[in-house]
């Protein structure tokens, strides 16, 4: 029952900021033009300084695991090869390939990994979860910047209009200039962090409040297929083989506990976000945010009993 709350605690804020977007919208509150704007700002502040606050603040010389991270990183290459596998026979569009291979390789790991790890962990204990968050997160960014930037719908890819594309991303200039910061022993006074902390955590609410107000429910039957495809490819599929794997791997306690979340989490919030700034479809992006989360209490509560009951945490 602790483990379903934690589920629940992680998943049913991210339905309310959508709700509140949507009665947004139907007030005459908001427009579209407002909203789009709000998730520019979050695409080029909010969300990205969330990811700088996350890779100063950890403390990755003291947490550094070299096993469970090589892990991690070479199991990462593994979800992007799955997503894509799954995407090219769906879907034809190229910025829909885009949005449904970044759905099903993105996942919402912070926010899971922080509740559903201090459920099941307790607080302080979370030095696992705190390290793959300071690693995987921005990797994830990087390559999911790399894949939409890919697929944008050029007929020919330019090698270094890509290479400046990429560069030039919010996410991926906050995850360089955070690790140059942490690993040059920066350490900013508590009232400049908490201004980034601060700014930071704008960033997720006010991208579902965007996702919720922008969300187009006619596309909903047109991205069917993909849909289904986005939500077995990230909660079933994923998990199915690398759940298996890690516990055949010997990963127990709070090492698993973090890798759980990080192949059986829903799409990250900042899917819609990232999807919209870089022209992909942001119709099907916003649909596998809404759609693999509210799936993710349920798959997330049959994970973590069946790992519970053969004791891997």
């Amino acid at each position: 029952m602790e483990s379903l709350q934690a589920a629940v605690n992680a998943i049913l804020p991210l339905f309310v900021m959508l709700a509140l977007g949507m009665l947004l919208v139907r007030l005459h509150v908001a427009d579209e033009l407002g909203l789009n704007r709000i998730n520019t700002l979050c695409f080029k502040l909010f969300l990205p300084m969330s990811l700088y606050y996350n890779m100063v603040t950890a403390d990755i010389a003291t947490l550094f695991n070299f096993r469970l991270l090589a892990y991690a990183m070479a199991t990462q290459v593994v979800m992007l090869a799955i997503a894509l596998l799954a995407t090219f026979p769906t879907v034809k569009s190229s910025k829909s390939r885009g949005a449904l291979a970044h759905g099903i390789f993105h996942t919402n790991f912070v926010i899971l990994g922080t509740l559903i790890g201090t459920a099941l962990c307790g607080e302080g204990n979370l030095g696992s979860v705190s390290l793959l968050i300071a690693t995987v997160v921005p990797v994830q960014h990087v390559i999911s910047a790399i894949l939409l930037e890919l697929f944008r719908g050029n007929s020919k890819v330019n090698a270094k209009k890509l290479l400046l594309g990429v560069l030039k991303n919010p996410y991926v200039v906050a995850a360089i200039l955070g690790a140059l910061t942490n690993l040059a022993g920066i350490r900013y006074p508590s009232v400049v962090a908490n201004i980034f902390r601060d700014l930071g955590r704008c960033g997720a609410p006010l991208a579902l409040i965007a996702l919720g107000g922008l969300f187009n429910f006619g596309a909903v039957r047109e991205n069917l297929k993909p849909i289904v495809v986005g939500v077995l490819g990230s909660l079933v599929l994923v998990p199915a083989i690398l759940v298996p794997l890690s516990v055949y791997m010997g990963f127990r306690g709070a090492d698993m506990v973090g890798l759980m979340c990080v192949y059986c989490g829903p799409c990250a919030t900042s899917s819609f976000s990232l999807a919209k700034a870089m022209d992909s479809d942001a119709d099907l992006a916003a649909q596998l945010v809404v759609f693999t989360s509210l799936c993710s209490i349920v798959t997330m509560f049959c994970w973590i009993f069946g790992l519970k009951q053969i004791g891997a945490f």
